[in-house]
């Protein structure tokens, strides 16, 4: 089974996410915008759309910088629509595809950097 093919993920997370306010490049079928992240992890991130709206399934481009000025560029699938609440608007939650090695080990170090005491790891 791929894992573009593998059912959803339900309950707690692979790994752990950290607090990620940031702005992401999104390119979906062919048009690209700027959106924003909320979290992010080795294995996905989480983030919002302004113009468009995004269904499980939906395959993506995606493009960010971290802190340390790291490039990264992965291919990711939304596996969950997370509602509106609080004057927040949807949020959706993106699995990375085939995460090269060194962005692997760039988002971890960037994760493992927070202290519980920020409460910014996101278990």
């Amino acid at each position: 089974m791929t894992l573009a093919n593998r059912p959803p993920i339900s309950g707690r997370r692979r790994v752990p996410r950290r607090t990620f306010e940031a702005r992401v490049g999104v390119l979906l079928a062919g048009i690209y915008k700027v959106e924003r992240a909320h979290q992010v992890g080795e294995g996905g991130m989480m983030l919002s759309c302004n113009e468009e709206v995004l269904n499980e399934g939906r395959n993506l481009a995606m493009s960010f910088f971290l802190p340390s000025g790291e490039l990264i560029m992965v291919r990711g699938i939304v596996r969950a629509v997370i509602p509106a609440k609080g004057g927040n608007g949807e949020r959706y939650a993106v699995e990375f595809l085939e995460v090269g090695f060194q962005y692997k080990r760039a988002i971890r170090n960037f994760v493992a950097a927070a202290t519980r005491m920020d409460g910014q790891i996101i278990s």
